[in-house]
């Protein structure tokens, strides 16, 4: 494919006349050790106080009308839905893939002084990308580090997306909320969609749990010495409640663990859906410097530029991920399928389409990983121009003006508090009120 068609081969779906309102993604996946293993969901925290637990929906609201997940997927029917990775966790996975073009195809800028252990992390590793607080409170040597993007936000709410794309492009692809302020820096407000959504999730799961017991290597008749010490441990922390055996946070006694979650079953499908909104790449434009009456109008080649840009990297991030090694207990593979002993690929365990606005799908022969790359390459060029890509950035956190924003949010709450006390003591009803 030819430099030219490379760049321009996806043009029609970029165009405001385009009629495609989205591609996507189907993956459908099961356990890396076979498709009824037992596999970890994440736990959410739950509400109140009760303990956390996986994020499971049932649809039948009641449960002697609930069929138990193996009668469901025999019936053909949904009894429940599990999150197996979120549309979050996916916006993040998928946007540390593209850490292999930051400083080639996508602007570096790197952040010191935020993790213990850390020299420094990328933007790309950054969870609110531009609205986090990383990136408000840092510094660029002597400068303020999140002024020019402070700039490149406030852009954005006026209706241009190129300054951004500048600076943090993946803050335009996975979204960003600029929602935090405090006292010494307001908020932009800036809000951006995902055009990019993705998430796993399990039909027809069974819950399953776990018990485990602790054993200690140290023996308690080692020595009376010893087992004195540890009797007197445990004595202590019955007579308080609130308190916890010391010797057995040491390890030093055998402690049996409570129930607790243990995985699931899934019985229907595992799926990966994937979607890049075309409608909402194709709201996004950039202007022409204005006239000097003050009138703005798109400039179309600069915007087809920008689109290409975001559009190329949305299709990088969802190009073939190989295996979602999402945690410990939890690696998905696609589904296979049996050829006499062997088991083999099954092609159509991932597929991909476009939709258009009436309805109707094509099949969108979605580019593996080289052919992503390539596409992303001409785009980038486009977009900056052969010379003009920018320099690193180099931001450094600063914890004495997070300090200084800290202290000014507190006096904030603090005034608010008195000047609603004070209020409230003004309003309060006088003697001859009352009568």
């Amino acid at each position: 494919m030819s430099n030219d068609t490379t760049l321009t081969q996806y043009d029609d779906l970029l165009e405001d006349d385009a009629d495609v309102a989205a591609i996507v993604i189907r993956e459908r996946l099961r356990p890396v050790q076979g498709a009824r293993g037992v596999f970890f969901p994440p736990t959410f925290a739950a509400s109140g106080r009760g303990k956390s637990d996986y994020q499971i929906d049932w649809f039948a609201p009641r449960d002697e009308d609930r069929k138990t997940p193996e009668e469901a997927a025999k019936a053909g029917v949904i009894a429940n839905r599990c999150t197996v990775d979120s549309v979050p966790s996916q916006a993040n996975r998928l946007e540390v893939r593209l850490l292999k073009y930051s400083g080639t195809s996508i602007p570096k800028v790197t952040i010191s002084g935020s993790r213990v252990g850390q020299g420094s992390i990328d933007l790309l590793e950054v969870g609110h990308r531009v609205g986090d607080a990383v990136v408000r409170y840092s510094k660029n040597g002597d400068k303020d580090g999140f002024e020019p993007f402070e700039a490149a936000l406030r852009a954005y709410v006026k209706g241009d997306a190129a300054p951004l794309a500048k600076l943090a492009p993946t803050s335009l692809v996975f979204g960003h909320w600029d929602s935090r302020d405090s006292a010494t820096k307001k908020s932009t407000k800036s809000k951006a969609r995902r055009l990019i959504r993705s998430e796993i999730v399990a039909f027809n799961v069974q819950r399953v749990t776990k018990r485990s017991q602790y054993w200690s290597s140290i023996d308690p008749e080692v020595s009376q010495e010893l087992e004195q010490i540890l009797k007197e441990a445990k004595e202590a922390a019955q007579d308080n409640l609130e308190s916890k055996n010391p010797a057995s946070q040491l390890g030093m006694t055998d402690v049996p663990a409570p129930e607790s979650p243990g995985g699931v079953i899934a019985f229907g499908p595992i799926e990966r859906t994937t979607i890049i909104a075309l409608s909402g790449v194709r709201a996004l434009a950039t202007f022409k410097p204005a006239t000097d009456s003050g009138v703005t109008e798109i400039d179309a080649d600069k915007t087809r530029a920008l689109r290409r840009y975001l559009f190329a990297l949305a299709l990088a991030s969802a190009a073939d991920p190989g295996v979602w090694d999402l945690r410990e207990g939890c690696i998905l593979v696609r589904v296979s399928k049996k050829e006499g002993e062997k088991t083999v690929a099954d092609p159509t365990a991932f597929t991909a389409v476009t939709v258009k606005h009436s309805g109707a799908e094509d099949t969108f022969a979605a580019p593996a990983n080289e052919a992503a790359k390539r596409y992303l390459d001409a785009a980038a060029k486009a977009f900056f121009g052969e010379a003009a890509f920018p320099a690193p950035i180099t931001l450094a956190f600063d914890p004495r003006d997070a300090r200084r924003a800290i202290d000014e949010k507190s006096k904030e709450k603090k005034d608010k508090k008195a000047q609603a006390k004070k209020g409230a003591s003004t309003d309060a009803p006088t003697s001859t009120d009352q009568a």
